[in-house]
């Protein structure tokens, strides 16, 4: 009996132990879960940061490439070269070097309308140019000059406040192109479309057709008074932007400044930035120039060892 008690006792042992060692191995396991759940969203997080962190590095990279490059285009259009290797009316060139692809967009200003140059027929025709009607164009003309005339000039003059027009008028020349976002009709349209219009910088009431964007060519085919064409002078101001990807991982970085060109010599100075421009702006890249015969040869070189 005694053997039979101390049999059935170690069973009852056993059992135990089996008992409490399947419950510990339940508690490490919840235990696990717990860790997990908490641990892998942070890991996760923090990887997720470290990519996000490296992208903008790379982007901050290729923008301050993209800024060089435009530069380098500057300087070939102020000294004489850049018309020969870049179109003037806005039309991209792209180039590739290794795992790099750039696009270029000069546009020359005297192929553009001057806010503070042109007359009432002009400044209608790149309203136009912008999709309104042609009253609605007259009317955003008129509404142009008023503000930026002199109130001598409508003095004893009734003062209409069209529905087209900004809140209050100027009375001093445009600046900027961005004052025209003033106007109600316009406040809608993005700087960078009313950038592909018109300039404050060409300083010229006449446009050169042969440099004008596509946008302005089309309405000048439409029909235009030819005392408002000329063909093309000397340029004196340039939008040059610049967009460089890496195409591996489809990061960009752009760069875009209106320059003015020195009276005294081959050199240039930057007036403005130009708006944001979109990665869309590069073009496909099947028969593009030769970036050695875009930027150079020291900047082909440069550009070779960014692509590795």
């Amino acid at each position: 009996m005694r053997d039979r008690a101390a049999h059935d006792s170690a069973n009852e042992s056993a059992a135990d132990d089996s008992a409490g060692a399947g419950f510990s191995l339940v508690a490490v396991l919840v235990f696990m879960l717990i860790v997990s759940a908490i641990v892998v969203p942070f890991a996760v997080m923090a990887k997720t940061r470290l990519m996000i962190a490296n992208n903008e590095v790379e982007q901050e990279r290729l923008s301050l490439l993209a800024e060089g490059l435009g530069n380098v285009v500057a300087s070939a259009l102020t000294g004489g070269s850049g018309a020969e290797k870049f179109p003037l009316d806005s039309t991209p060139t792209a180039c590739q070097s290794g795992a790099l692809s750039f696009a270029v967009r000069v546009q020359d200003h005297g192929g553009l309308i001057d806010l503070n140059a042109a007359d009432d027929r002009l400044l209608a025709l790149g309203f136009a140019a912008l999709g309104f009607e042609q009253q609605t164009s007259d009317d955003l003309a008129k509404a142009a000059i008023r503000f930026r005339d002199s109130a001598k000039l409508f003095a004893g003059l009734p003062q209409p406040r069209g529905v087209v027009g900004p809140a209050e008028d100027k009375q001093a020349p445009f600046e900027s192109v961005s004052e025209l976002q003033e106007f109600s009709a316009l406040s809608s349209i993005q700087l960078q479309t009313l950038d592909g219009v018109f300039t404050v910088n060409s300083k010229r009431g006449t446009i050169s057709a042969d440099h004008a964007p596509g946008r302005l060519r089309a309405a000048l085919a439409s029909g235009s008074d030819a005392t408002v064409v000329q063909a093309s002078a000397e340029p004196s101001a340039y939008t040059v932007d610049v967009v460089v990807r890496r195409d591996s991982s489809g990061i960009t970085g752009e760069a875009g400044f209106i320059i003015e060109k020195s009276p005294a010599g081959a050199s240039f100075s930057r007036v403005a930035r130009s708006p944001a421009i979109e990665a869309g702006v590069l073009p496909p890249l099947a028969g593009t120039a030769d970036c050695e015969a875009l930027f150079g040869t020291e900047a082909a070189r440069i550009l070779r060892g960014w692509s590795s």
